[in-house]
């Protein structure tokens, strides 16, 4: 909460005045809980304070789909969802999580609220957008390898160190659409080339 009120530049007695009015809530998940879905209002935000959350839906083949993943201070609201009137898209705890709501209609028109208001719509709009593009860009790549390794490339911020997976390895197959046993066989055969090393969600790409 601090950070959030420090990045929107509101003080604690405005971030509590926000509260008492019903602008803010914080709640708490356990794993595989639904944060936010398609009945929720379409003006509620949810910023991740802490753990990793899925935008997930479910195919015309009863196939678990995961479109985006949201880290701690990741921004997510259901205005940005998919317009499939035949499809559920949802938000779902992929951990043990705890989540600022901010319902934005009640926020007031000026000072603190608008401050809010900024922030979120920046946060919010430049995360859907990079994300999406960063993921775009991974489905569009060839070869089964090439998606892991330019999934890998996003995740690691300091190449030929060791990075920890944001989600499990069921959890990466269904973010880049492929099966989970053609995968672990891609995977295997890059360890035994020597391309990657991988202990659970421990990873380090070689040069």
């Amino acid at each position: 909460m601090d950070i959030f009120a420090k990045e929107a530049g509101i003080s604690r007695e405005e971030l509590e005045m926000l509260g008492h009015i019903g602008a803010l809530s914080v709640r708490e998940y356990d794993r595989k809980r639904v944060l936010l879905g398609g009945d929720d209002e379409g003006d509620l935000t949810g910023v991740l304070l802490f753990g990793t959350a899925f935008l997930e839906s479910i195919n015309l083949e009863n196939q678990r789909r995961i479109l985006d993943f949201y880290r701690t201070r990741d921004a997510f609201c259901r205005r940005f969802f998919p317009e499939r009137e035949s499809r559920l898209y949802y938000v779902v705890s992929a951990e043990r999580c705890r989540v600022l709501f901010v319902h934005e209609d009640r926020l007031p028109p000026e000072g603190a609220g608008e401050r809010v208001r900024s922030l979120l719509r920046d946060t919010v709009a430049a995360g859907v957008v990079r994300r999406g593009l960063n993921h775009v860009d991974i489905l569009e790549q060839r070869t089964l390898r090439q998606k892991l390794l330019t999934l890998f490339s996003d995740l690691e911020h300091s190449p030929g160190r060791v990075f920890v997976l944001p989600f499990s390895l069921t959890d990466c197959a269904d973010y880049l659409a492929v099966d989970r046993s053609s995968m672990m066989r891609e995977l295997k055969k890059m360890k035994e080339e020597g391309l990657v090393e991988l202990q659970g969600r421990k990873v380090r790409v070689r040069g």
